[in-house]
C-alpha cells in the first residue's frame, strides 16, 4: 500500500509515481463529457494521471486501495465508484457520491438534496427527472445549469461536473472519500442592508464558491471557501465578553483563517435564511426574511412530485413541504422504519433511520416517550406488532397490494387461563404505562426493562406459565424475554398475579377494530384523525389529546390521499411572522391539496420529511430525533 499525500503537486506525482500502477483502478476507462458545448476528453487508467475538465482545473485520482470495484445496476448503468462522504477544502460532510457510466458517458455525481443542502446549489423547478436545473452564480451567460441526473440505488445523483469545472482546482479520491478542493477565492466587499421584510447581507466575492451552510433555531453559521481581508473582517467583529451580563449579540460576525471565512449570523423570532446567488459581479445574497421559501416542483421520478410553497389560510401562508406519490406511475412499498430493529427502544434522526434503512424517501411517524425512547402507539410490520395501539387514536393501515385505510384503532387483547378465568390485558409491546397487565414478546426485544418500580414480572414459554419475577427493580434491570413465549407485566395491580399460578396453561385470544384494519400486514399510528371520505373528522378530545395540544401552533406532519389515489406526504411549518398551524388549519392545508383521508403524525420538532438522503423541509440541525418512521422503497 502506498500513501501519497495530498498537497503534493500534479507535477511532483508525475514524476515520483509514473511507473506505479494500481490494481482497483480501472483500465483505460474513458469519460466523455460536454461542458458548456465543448467535447473534453477525460481518461482514467492505471497510472496517476490528470483528468482534464478545462480552464484551471485538474482532476487528480489518488486511491489507497479500497476503491469499490465497478458494479452493473441494470443492463446500461455500470457504477464505477462511490463513497457516502465527500471534503471540501477538509471540511468532511456526510454526501453521497457516485461515479457511473452509460451509454459511453460516464458521469460524477452528488445527490441531489445534499446539492443543495450541503454545498449551495439551488435546485430549480423541473419538468422531467432526468435532467435538473440548477442556479449556482447564473453561470457564464446568467442561465441555469442544467445537470444529468441518475437514479443509483436509492437515491437520485446530479452529474455536477459542469460545477466543478468552475469552482474547483483539483479533486482526488481517496478511502471513498471524494476529496474537492477548490480555486482559491476572495471577499471583496460585505453590505448589510435593512429591507422592509428584513435584513440583507451581500458578499463580493471575485469567483463563484461552493459554500456550505448549517442553520440552528437562533444562529446560522456560513462557511465560505474565499479569504477576507482583515479591514473587511474587522468591520464585523464578535460582541466583547462581559461576564456579568449579556450583551445584544450583533447580526454578522465574520471571522476569516487563511482561505476560510465563516459568517455567523443571529437569527431574530420568526426569521429564517434565504441564501441566492448572482454573477456579474459574483455575489453571495443572504436574506433574513419570515417568507424565505421558494415556490417550487421537482419531478424527482415518475410518479414522485417534490413541492413546497406557502398555501394561504384565511389571512396567514404556511410554508408547506411535501410528496406526491402517483401509485400508478410508480410502484412502491411502504414499511414501518425505526432506529434499531433489535429492540424497540431508542431514537435517531429521520435522516440516519432512512439511510440504515435504504429507504428512497419517508416521513416521521407515531408518537413517543422521549425520556424512556419508547414508542407511545401502533407499529405493525410483516404482521406482527412491535408496538399495539393507544386510546383509540388515529392509524393507517396498508398492504403490499396498495390498499391503504385510515381510521381510528383499538386492538384488545385477552388472556384466559385454564382455569376459565378471562383478563383484558392493557397493552402489547407498549411503552405506554396503566395500571394493569401488559405483554411484552420477542418483538419488543431480547429482553425488557421493568418501567416502573414495582412490577411482577410472569415468564411464559410454550403457552405456560414458567416462574414469577417480583420485588423492586433496578433501572437498568433487563429481563430475558423467551423466544418461544412472552412477558406478562403486572402493574398497579398486584393482587392479579394471585389469579396466575406456575404451570398454568393459558390462551390469548384478540380483536382489532375496525375489524377491516386487522388483515393489513402493515400499521402505523399517531393521530388524531383529521380527514376521511372527504370529510372532517377531527376529535383530538376523543383520541385523548390535552387541550394545549389542541391549540397549540407548531410544524405538522401528515400523511394523506387524494380523491384520484395519490399519496402525499406532507410538513406543515410556521406562517408567515407566526407559529405552525393548529390541528384544524392543518386539516384545511391538507384540504387545499386535494387530501380526502388525512392522519396527523407526530410534529413539532419531529416533523421531517426525508429524500435523497437529507430533511427536506428544514435544516438539519433542527431536526429532533424521532422513534419510528414510514419508508417507501422503488422497485
Amino acid at each position: 500500500m502506498i500513501v501519497v499525500g495530498f498537497a503534493l503537486q500534479t507535477l511532483l506525482f508525475k514524476q515520483i509515481l509514473s511507473d506505479i500502477r494500481y490494481s482497483v483502478i480501472p483500465v483505460n476507462e474513458t469519460i466523455k463529457q460536454t461542458l458548456d458545448g465543448s467535447n473534453i476528453n477525460m481518461r482514467w487508467n492505471q497510472l496517476l494521471t490528470k483528468i482534464g475538465l478545462g480552464l484551471t482545473t485538474t482532476v487528480i485520482c489518488i486511491l489507497l486501495a479500497r476503491i469499490s470495484y465497478a458494479q452493473p445496476t441494470s443492463s446500461d448503468i455500470t457504477i464505477l465508484r462511490r463513497g457516502e462522504e465527500i471534503s471540501l477544502n477538509g471540511n468532511k460532510l456526510p454526501v453521497s457520491w457516485r461515479q457511473w457510466q452509460t451509454n459511453n458517458q460516464t458521469y460524477l455525481g452528488i445527490t441531489d438534496a445534499s446539492a443543495q443542502q450541503r454545498l449551495g446549489l439551488e435546485l430549480l423547478s423541473n419538468d422531467r427527472p432526468q435532467m435538473q436545473p440548477v442556479w449556482w452564480f447564473g453561470g457564464e451567460n446568467r442561465s441555469a445549469y442544467s445537470l444529468t441526473a441518475q437514479h443509483l440505488e436509492t437515491d437520485r445523483y446530479l452529474d455536477f461536473t459542469p460545477i466543478l469545472r468552475e469552482s474547483s482546482e483539483q479533486i482526488a479520491v481517496f478511502q471513498n472519500r471524494l476529496e474537492i478542493t477548490t480555486n482559491p477565492a476572495q471577499v471583496q466587499e460585505i453590505r448589510i442592508g435593512k429591507q422592509s421584510w428584513g435584513n440583507r447581507i451581500v458578499i463580493d466575492l471575485d469567483r463563484p464558491i461552493l459554500w456550505q451552510q448549517k442553520q440552528g433555531r437562533r444562529e446560522a453559521t456560513l462557511t465560505l471557501p474565499a479569504f477576507t481581508p482583515p479591514e473587511i473582517s474587522q468591520q464585523f467583529p464578535p460582541p466583547p465578553e462581559i461576564e456579568e451580563a449579556e450583551t445584544d449579540q450583533p447580526l454578522l460576525v465574520v471571522t476569516s483563517e487563511a482561505n476560510e471565512t465563516q459568517l455567523q449570523i443571529q437569527l431574530p423570532e420568526s426569521l429564517k435564511l434565504r441564501v441566492s446567488t448572482l454573477a456579474n459581479p459574483n455575489r453571495l445574497v443572504i436574506d433574513l426574511r419570515a417568507d424565505h421559501l421558494k415556490s417550487r416542483e421537482i419531478r424527482w421520478s415518475s410518479g414522485i412530485n417534490w413541492k413546497q410553497d406557502y398555501i394561504p389560510l384565511g389571512e396567514a401562508a404556511f410554508a408547506v413541504t411535501w410528496l406526491e406519490i402517483d401509485p400508478r406511475l410508480t410502484n412502491l412499498d411502504l414499511i414501518p422504519i425505526w432506529g434499531n430493529l433489535q429492540q424497540m427502544q431508542g431514537i435517531t434522526t429521520l435522516a440516519k433511520m432512512g439511510q440504515e434503512n435504504r429507504a428512497n424517501l419517508g416521513i416521521n411517524g407515531g408518537f413517543f416517550n422521549r425520556d424512556t425512547k419508547l414508542p407511545l402507539g401502533a407499529i405493525k410490520r410483516e404482521g406482527e406488532w412491535y408496538s399495539s395501539p393507544i386510546l383509540n387514536r388515529g392509524a393507517i393501515g396498508w398492504d403490499n397490494q396498495g390498499g391503504i385505510t385510515m381510521d381510528r384503532l383499538r386492538y384488545e387483547e385477552t388472556l384466559i387461563t385454564d382455569a376459565g378465568e378471562r383478563f383484558s390485558l392493557q397493552a402489547l409491546n407498549s411503552g405506554y404505562v396503566q395500571s394493569g397487565i401488559a405483554r411484552y414478546t420477542p418483538t419488543w426485544g431480547f429482553t425488557y426493562t421493568p418501567l416502573t418500580d414495582e412490577e411482577t414480572i410472569v415468564v411464559v414459554e410454550n403457552q405456560t406459565v414458567q416462574r414469577f419475577i417480583t420485588g423492586n427493580f433496578d433501572q437498568d434491570q433487563t429481563i430475558t424475554i423467551p423466544r418461544n413465549g412472552y412477558l406478562l407485566t403486572i402493574r398497579g395491580q398486584p393482587e392479579l398475579s394471585s389469579k396466575l399460578a406456575v404451570g398454568m396453561k393459558l390462551q390469548l385470544q384478540n380483536q382489532t377494530f375496525p375489524p377491516r384494519l386487522a388483515g393489513y400486514p402493515h400499521v402505523l399510528a399517531a393521530g388524531p384523525l383529521l380527514l376521511k371520505n372527504g370529510q372532517m373528522v377531527l376529535d383530538a378530545a376523543g383520541e385523548n389529546f390535552s387541550q394545549a395540544f389542541i391549540n397549540q401552533k407548531a410544524d405538522r406532519s401528515a400523511i394523506a390521499l387524494t380523491r384520484s389515489g395519490k399519496l402525499l406526504l406532507v410538513a406543515m411549518g410556521d406562517g408567515i411572522e407566526r407559529k405552525g398551524p393548529t390541528l384544524a388549519e392543518a386539516t384545511r392545508i391538507l384540504q387545499r391539496l386535494g387530501a380526502i383521508d388525512a392522519l396527523n403524525l407526530d410534529g413539532g420538532s419531529s416533523t421531517s420529511l426525508y429524500l435523497g438522503g437529507e430533511i427536506i423541509n428544514r435544516p438539519p440541525a433542527t431536526a429532533a430525533r424521532v422513534h419510528n418512521g414510514i419508508g417507501f422503497y422503488l422497485r
